[in-house]
């Protein structure tokens, strides 16, 4: 388990990824901004903590969907590898309940999904069924999600200072952007000197294209933590369905659920589909009795709880949850080939 004081610092960089350790170290009441920068090392050298950075999927025009699927008994887990150094597939669980894996994937287009899908996904060995469900809208996602270790002064002393255009901005893409954009989802907080050289550009360039990128929020940043070292060891999903005139009305109210760390309607059999993070098993029937309340027009169709999580939003995961590795996230071209994705 972390510490009050290591919460408390995953927190701050959960509200602004970027923000510079003076700024950190004032919201976490510390005079020393080396010290809370040795702390971060610390947390992200292990692997407790990171920071990432992807593209926002509607903002981008890539569509995303949540693939579930079913495996020959004994094949799991290396099915789960196979597909965990995809770029495109951007997290992978495995899942007790009605499926065996539960897949994020990202891809340019229709036409992009569905040959990833026919000349990848359905052509691993032990791999028997799939199901995909578009993703139409997200409610919330894991980058709003927080631990609520620090109070609203904290939160203010972190504001960005963005001063962030509203979402649907037209932004114009370069192949510089989107090296910016990998370099940054395999470190958040790499400095613009990092960013720089390693994109092959100079550091004014650097800057202004990353906060070009942010303000128009077409790139999302984001603070991770391992989530059993945070007390919330159990990740479920709760797949159901809802009246076409309420789903947007239970949609955000599920988003706005302090256990939810990502809310989505989707296409197929289930319209609204919740990703949360709970302390314990039982918690589990605790958090449906909470929806049932409050969201009786919402039908639970199947709970997925997830056994491992093999990779996060592009992080290589251990079973203690922490990050072991990572796959830069790419979605999907109709064009690439399997070796090109990973």
């Amino acid at each position: 388990m972390l510490s009050e004081s290591d919460l408390a610092l995953v927190n701050a960089l959960q509200v602004w990824p970027r923000a510079p350790w003076s700024a950190v170290a004032a919201s976490l009441g510390v005079r020393s901004a080396d010290a809370v920068a040795r702390r971060w090392e610390r947390l992200s050298g292990s692997g407790d903590a990171w920071t990432t950075a992807y593209f926002a999927a509607p903002a981008n025009g890539d569509c995303v969907a949540f693939v579930t699927v079913r495996c020959l008994p004994g094949t799991k887990d290396e099915v789960a590898a196979a597909l965990a150094h995809d770029s495109c597939c951007i997290s992978v669980e495995v899942t007790a309940g009605a499926q065996d894996l539960m897949l994020t994937v990202a891809a340019q287009n229709l036409e992009a999904l569905n040959h990833y899908l026919l000349r990848r996904v359905e052509r691993i060995p032990g791999l028997t069924a799939t199901t995909t469900a578009l993703v139409t809208r997200f409610y919330s996602e894991g980058a709003n999600w927080r631990l609520h270790a620090l109070g609203a002064s904290a939160h203010a002393a972190l504001d960005p200072g963005l001063d962030r255009q509203q979402p649907g901005t037209a932004f114009t893409f370069s192949a510089l952007d989107r090296r910016l954009a990998r370099l940054l989802s395999e470190n958040g907080r790499a400095s613009y000197a990092e960013l720089a050289r390693d994109a092959g550009t100079s550091q004014a360039t650097a800057r202004r294209r990353t906060t070009a990128m942010l303000r128009s929020r077409v790139l999302s940043l984001r603070g991770e933590v391992a989530a059993p070292l945070v007390g919330l060891p159990v990740t479920v999903t709760v797949r159901g369905r809802v009246a076409a005139e309420n789903v947007d009305r239970v949609a955000a109210g599920f988003a706005g659920l302090a256990p939810v760390r990502m809310c989505a309607t989707v296409t197929g059999e289930h319209n609204l589909l919740a990703t949360v993070w709970l302390p314990s098993i039982s918690a589990i029937q605790q958090f449906e009795q909470v929806v049932a309340r409050n969201f009786p027009s919402f039908v639970v169709h199947d709970t997925l709880v997830n056994l491992r999580t093999a990779k996060r939003m592009g992080r290589l995961l251990a079973e203690s949850g922490r990050a072991t590795g990572v796959v830069p996230m790419r979605a999907w071209s109709v064009t690439e080939s399997h070796q090109a994705a990973v």
